[in-house]
């Protein structure tokens, strides 16, 4: 089922990007319907298709909220424009230009995921009048019952941000934390190139705590199904156990193709069972992103 519940009027849809259970966007209907986040361009009309089927039709879209630039996250962002011409699209205003002129973004994310972007498709640009900066503090989207508060949290990337839903003690905490992929019951560190950081992660961790959720949403993916405090306990393990195991593999080989393969399998095995290309993608992601940390790859 490509569309799920997360409480009343609010709904997650899983945009199957290379399997089901990988990545979700979110749909708050309210007053003015809002989306967090866009997905991959690859699946921008079934987007569509599954925002009518949560009963809001995609035209009447008001916002839409980028958590950052990587192109799982904005790939579909000029398909929604389309469908809903006046929809403002809130991204961090350091990466705001990207939207806009997604040339350089496209081929920063073909160098970074080699062979997988294929399997994205390419973003189309986003016109200015729509684009909307988010700077670093002080942006909340009222959009009705709902009030969606926009936190800077770098680390996975420097424009990285959460969203904080007061009204339900929700955080859609994006990348910040990491990833959960349920079926393998694996908890994945947010290491990605260019700019990952262990330390600022490790800060914002910190600082998502002290919000105290009831539930945590992930666009990898789908809703926390365990205590909140337990997410950021793990987080803060992961990032640190990652972090090391990663460095001895590439010690002890230095290779960094034998790196990802063992990443692959001793610390992700996650196919199955989910597909292949899964576990290919974030081996690859996580190894080279720690390793691009400590200036080795």
């Amino acid at each position: 089922m490509a569309v799920f519940d997360v409480s009343d009027t609010v709904y997650g849809i899983d945009i199957e990007m290379f399997d089901s259970g990988i990545a979700s966007v979110y749909l708050f209907d309210d007053d003015e319907p809002t989306l967090v986040d866009a997905g991959i361009a690859a699946s921008a009309e079934q987007l569509l298709d599954d925002i009518a089927a949560c009963g809001v039709e995609p035209s009447a879209l008001s916002n839409v909220v980028l958590s950052h630039v990587h192109v799982d996250h904005t790939g579909a962002a000029s398909d929604l424009v389309d469908a809903a011409p006046d929809v403002d699209v809130y991204i961090h205003e350091s990466t705001a230009p990207h939207l806009a002129n997604p040339e350089g973004l496209v081929d920063s994310s073909k160098a970074a995921m080699g062979d997988h972007f294929e399997l994205m498709g390419e973003q189309g640009p986003v016109p200015e009048a729509n684009i909307v900066g988010v700077p670093d503090e002080g942006t909340t989207i009222d959009i009705g019952a709902n009030g969606l508060e926009l936190i800077h949290a770098p680390g996975h990337s420097p424009d990285h941000v959460a969203v904080w839903n007061p009204e339900r003690n929700l955080l859609f905490a994006a990348e910040c934390l990491g990833l959960y992929f349920q079926r393998a019951d694996q908890w994945l560190p947010p290491a990605t190139l260019p700019n990952f950081d262990v330390d600022v992660i490790a800060d914002t961790i910190e600082r998502l705590e002290t919000l105290d959720p009831d539930r945590i949403l992930f666009p990898h993916f789908g809703v926390w199904p365990h205590d909140p405090e337990a997410a950021f306990e793990r987080a803060k393990t992961e990032l640190h156990r990652y972090d090391e195991r990663i460095l001895e593999y590439y010690e002890a080989t230095d290779s960094l193709e034998e790196t990802k393969r063992a990443v692959a399998e001793d610390l992700l095995d996650l196919s199955p069972p989910y597909d292949p290309v899964v576990e290919s993608f974030f081996a690859k992601l996580l190894t080279e992103g720690y390793l691009r940390h400590h200036g080795i790859a």
